[in-house]
């Protein structure tokens, strides 16, 4: 399930601004949603190690402009939230706890800025039915090798790319997934078209990471769930979003 959902901020003045390490603002809005929602839901993804099979990202009009620490959202103080998950009852929980948002009132969002969630619209999916697809990224790709460090993809390291990402994806599905999905993860496959290395705030942290577009290849029903869910890891923090 994915959903577009629009976002009214409110800063008292014209010139409103929200900083450029966001995640932890939107993640905070969702966690209330769900909190409210479904109680059960919430302490089994946040207060058990469970992995957040689910992303998010935001998309800025041409008119915000974007400084070192701050993102200036200009005329209209708008943006668009964008949040994946597999379809289920956790979408269900999900798209819930959305509408609970969009019937508050000026929601707190930072220490200058409150925000009205205003459109909440579902977004029709086209079903992948071949073992290769073209994606580009909507949020930054993040690959973890270990505790400490973060991969980004370059033409000399793209076998160890691919060896850590299978290996994010399959700690991410195992739990969850049948070991006979999981072996599709196997024969996962990153090939880049027009990719960068990107450098993102999270949580205080500096965060190497990949954007751009890329092929991948792998099964269908692996590569549908992928882009439900999002590649690499912290996707449930605002990272590894893609669409086709």
């Amino acid at each position: 399930m994915r959903l577009s959902i629009e976002l009214k901020f409110n800063s008292g003045n014209n010139h409103t601004t929200i900083a450029m390490d966001y995640s932890p603002a939107i993640l905070s809005l969702i966690k209330l949603g769900l909190s409210n929602i479904n109680t059960q839901l919430f302490e089994e993804l946040y207060n058990k190690n469970t992995p957040k099979n689910f992303t998010f990202s935001l998309f800025f009009k041409d008119s915000a402009s974007f400084k070192k620490e701050r993102i200036e959202l200009g005329e209209g103080q708008k943006c668009i939230l964008n949040f994946s998950v597999d379809d289920g009852p956790m979408a269900i929980y999900f798209y819930n706890s959305f509408v609970w948002l969009k019937q508050q009132d000026n929601l707190h969002f930072d220490g200058t800025n409150t925000v009205i969630f205003e459109k909440i619209e579902l977004i029709k999916e086209t079903i992948i039915t071949t073992n290769e697809e073209y994606f580009r990224t909507l949020s930054p790709i993040v690959i973890r090798q270990n505790q400490k460090t973060f991969l980004s993809y370059r033409e000399d390291n793209a076998e160890i790319f691919n060896e850590t990402l299978r290996i994010n994806m399959k700690s991410r599905l195992r739990g969850e997934y049948s070991k006979s999905f999981l072996k599709m993860v196997d024969a996962l496959e990153f090939e880049p078209v027009k990719v960068k290395k990107v450098v993102s705030r999270n949580f205080g942290l500096f965060v190497e990471a990949t954007k751009g577009s890329f092929i991948l290849r792998g099964d269908p029903m692996l590569l549908n769930l992928i882009k439900r869910i999002g590649l690499g890891t912290k996707c449930g923090s605002g990272f590894g979003m893609i669409t086709n």
